[in-house]
């Protein structure tokens, strides 16, 4: 990782951004780090209600529900720095606040009257549907999706380096091959029509951003641990790739 501006060894990273919300007094900055976290993690949550048996109106109302708790309640207060991941905390939270809850009412009125979260929920079940019809567990799909969205959180990243660069196409072209998820479903002939290249430059494009992206994840998985040491983020990686293969 870079040094931030203000010369700290480690950017402000999401996990360090939420702890803060213990100190944090100013409630637009507060609303938008826990917007920020529910724009990456509100579908784990939504996926675990919904495999927990919660129907997708529940789920629905259960995942805003919790966000807007975890801002009102100040929820992150118990946060401790050494806990280490957000994952875990997030969900140990969530099981807490989705047994204190009895119906879709008391649901929403533990929001506390904050504004509704801009959540895709509708799109919630869609995305839903797609998953595995499995007996995996709620904890397991939970892993899952996490996992998937610390990927796509990675690819963005790596999207909007490449067109601040003046490379957006290349990225384009070449996102097939990048993702563990998807990497079967390029075809470098095709790449090198696509861009005008030959195949042994297209290869050489995707190694390029196959390095990049390596480092995009690192970063990404980094941005959900309180420690970030290489130690950490190799574990957390290798959590990520048995939580794909499950």
């Amino acid at each position: 990782m870079m040094p931030n501006a203000g010369g700290s060894p480690f950017p402000l990273t999401r996990w360090t951004a939420v702890l803060s919300l213990r100190q944090q007094h100013d409630v637009v900055k507060a609303q938008a780090i826990i917007n920020d976290l529910c724009k990456n993690y509100w579908y784990p949550i939504y996926s675990f209600a919904r495999r927990f048996g919660h129907s997708p109106e529940d789920a629905q109302d259960l995942t805003q529900g919790f966000f807007c708790n975890v801002l009102d309640q100040n929820l992150f207060a118990s946060a401790c720095p050494d806990q280490g991941k957000m994952r875990t905390f997030l969900i140990t939270a969530f099981r807490r606040f989705a047994s204190d809850v009895h119906d879709r009412s008391s649901a929403l009125k533990r929001g506390g009257g904050v504004e509704a979260l801009s959540l895709e929920m509708l799109a919630g079940e869609d995305m839903y549907a797609w998953e595995p019809t499995d007996e995996s567990t709620p904890e397991t799909l939970y892993e899952r999706t996490w996992a998937i969205s610390v990927l796509n959180t990675a690819l963005k990243r790596l999207g909007e380096m490449e067109a601040a660069a003046g490379k957006g196409d290349e990225f384009a072209a070449a996102e097939p091959f990048l993702s563990p998820m998807h990497s079967a479903e390029g075809s470098y002939e095709e790449l090198a029509a696509k861009m005008s290249i030959s195949e042994t430059a297209a290869r050489k494009m995707v190694s390029r951003l196959r390095k990049k992206f390596r480092d995009c994840l690192r970063d990404a998985i980094a941005d959900t641990l309180t420690s970030p040491a290489e130690s950490d983020i190799d574990e957390e990686l290798q959590a990520l790739k048995a939580a794909l293969r499950n």
